[in-house]
């Protein structure tokens, strides 16, 4: 991985799924400037145009999509047939009527737009001229089920009953419950307010879903919830996961229920395992320092796909491994305990040193494999990173330690982290800082604070909590909440946000900063990285502000292949100008 063509060069496998046919996996990889997909049976690839995901078996029949538009149902014996095709297909699933679908009619981008509420833009997704709708297939046509100006976010059926997450209620804020679907009406089953990631249906109709019933809390734990039933289960510290990488295979949160047994992932600290829940206890399946990105459960049987800080993309199944990276084996780091876990990858006392900081804040690091991280150790740096007050999957209170106190005892956190590292390994080198995101905000702050660092790169990131209120998809109620105010267009309450902002601060900054962004990017939008970058450089600041046209938030995970190998690049010549 000495190239950054070669850290890129990895394959993944995204998704599993188990069937009576056996058992199915997708496999993702970048090719040139494009992000491609096939589908395996029991890993024998079966799908070779390259773009084919979200696999499943009907009877005798493959269905899959393609493009990310396109149901494609292929026969044993026959060629692929092409049902239909919507703006966006979101997820699948069977029904005795026909196929469910959640999808997006055809975004013709055209004429002017009219916002008439506060979420009216989100990231990843551009202006919402389109909404994601529960469509049904009847073999014929596309039939409407349940559309409006809010997300159903996901479908759960046994082939009879029908229910849906939906963000009906509290759009604005991105809340969910579930409805059931009775004919053209909907029936809201969950109470109080609160957000669903996965929702799953067993054979009889019960209903079980992840997340929870505790309001706009991004710090909140996230469980497994029966709304019927009045019953949670917790699946570690946190039910779900909240580990990041910068793997590309765009895996998202599951839960299968299976009769009385209900399966998803679970986090404590650093690992993300998977577990069970039957007969009202929870059990663990998996054990070991990992996350497990994806899985699947049928009869009985267990499969699943995990990351390691050495290998990016392992699948497990019947006592058997599938390694798509045979020759690939990262660096691995020690763990380090102190105020706070953290981990070092240390490969000489005397080279520079760069510490990342992670984003949201209420995610963590731990125990994946990051591209990144791997590509600094093998061009000589050191890599130290760790979990401050405000990570996920230490209990809710630990989760909730740096609300209302961005830049506190979090930014305490990380430099006592980094004096522990620096004493225990002896390193005499410069050290460098990066973050994206809330890391990118913390990479702002810390420069305003302190001159420990050398140099730093701040990624997607936050300068001015105020403006961000009117810019950011979330920042109108995200900023609010985490800062600990009601209303942000208080006069007390915009001080508050002001000088919890490091643009407040920036006339103390001495550190040569790059700003990195992606022009796209509606959560932490390109107007902070550019008023740090103007008041930079008008202090006269080594500063650079480089713009990625085309790319969100997700630039630095699933942003366009050259940008994000152009990112790497002039992320490395920055450091190496600074820290050398």
């Amino acid at each position: 991985m000495d190239t950054i063509e070669e850290a890129y060069s990895i394959r993944l496998v995204s998704e599993v799924k188990l069937s009576q046919k056996g058992l199915l996996h997708t496999e993702t990889w970048i090719e040139g400037n494009e992000y491609k997909s096939s589908i395996y049976l029991d890993k024998n690839r079966i799908t070779f145009g390259g773009k084919e995901f979200l696999p499943s078996i009907n009877g005798e029949d493959l269905y899959y999509v393609l493009n990310g538009r396109t149901l494609v149902k292929q026969s044993p014996y026959g060629e692929p047939k092409r049902l239909f095709t919507l703006g966006k297909i979101h997820k699948f699933v069977f029904h005795k009527d026909g196929i469910l679908v959640i999808g997006e009619k055809k975004d013709k981008k055209e004429g002017h737009f009219v916002a008439k509420k506060l979420k009216y833009r989100f990231d990843g997704r551009g202006l919402l001229r389109t909404r994601m709708s529960l469509l049904l297939f009847d073999g014929k046509e596309v039939k409407i089920l349940v559309e409006g100006d809010f997300d159903v976010t996901d479908v759960a059926t046994n082939g009879k009953r029908i229910v849906i997450s939906a963000t009906k209620e509290n759009d604005d804020v991105g809340l969910s419950d579930i409805y059931e679907v009775e004919g053209n009406e909907l029936r809201r089953i969950t109470r109080g307010e609160g957000n669903i990631t996965a929702v799953a249906m067993n054979e009889d109709g019960q209903i079980a879903y992840l997340g929870h019933r505790k309001g706009k809390t991004p710090w909140a734990v996230k469980e497994v919830i029966l709304p019927e039933e009045d019953k949670s289960y917790l699946c570690g510290n946190y039910c779900g996961n909240s580990v990041l990488t910068d793997l590309f295979d765009g895996a998202k949160e599951k839960l299968v229920f299976k009769r009385g047994e209900i399966v998803t992932t679970g986090q404590v600290g650093a690992k993300t395992n998977v577990y069970k829940v039957s007969d009202n206890k929870v059990d663990q399946l998996t054990d070991g320092d990992m996350v497990v990105r994806s899985f699947d459960y049928l009869d009985g049987e267990l499969v699943y796909v995990y990351t390691t800080p050495e290998k990016p993309s392992i699948m497990y199944y019947k006592g058997e491994t599938y390694d798509p990276n045979p020759s690939v084996r990262g660096l691995k780091p020690e763990l380090v305990r102190g105020d706070v876990e953290g981990w070092a990858i240390i490969v000489d006392k005397h080279a520079p040193t760069i510490l990342f900081i992670h984003g949201g804040p209420h995610t963590a690091y731990g125990y994946s494999y990051f591209i990144e991280f791997q590509f600094f150790a093998k061009h000589g740096f050191n890599v130290i990173y760790s979990n401050p007050r405000g990570s996920q999957g230490y209990g809710e209170d630990f989760a909730k330690a740096c609300v209302g106190d961005w830049g506190g005892k979090d930014m305490e956190d990380i430099l006592n982290f980094v004096r522990t590292v620096k004493e225990k390994y002896e390193l005499t080198g410069k050290i460098g800082v990066t973050g994206g995101s809330y890391g990118g905000f913390m990479t702002n702050w810390i420069v305003t604070k302190t001159d420990m660092f050398s140099a730093a790169i701040s990624e997607r990131s936050i300068s001015n909590l105020v403006s961000m209120c009117g810019t950011s998809d979330i920042g109108f109620w995200f900023n609010t909440v985490e800062s600990g105010i009601d209303d942000p267009w208080k006069p007390e309450n915009m001080d508050k946000l002001m000088k919890m902002s490091p643009i407040y601060y920036v006339k103390n900054v001495k550190t040569p900063t790059m700003l990195i962004h992606g022009e796209e990017d509606y959560r932490c939008p390109i107007e902070q990285a550019e008023q740090f970058f103007m008041a930079l450089k008008m202090n006269g600041i080594d500063s650079e502000l480089v713009r990625y046209k085309g790319d969100g938030h997700e630039h630095a995970r699933r942003g366009k292949p050259n940008n994000m190998k152009d990112r790497l690049r002039r992320k490395l010549d920055w450091f190496n100008r600074y820290l050398r």
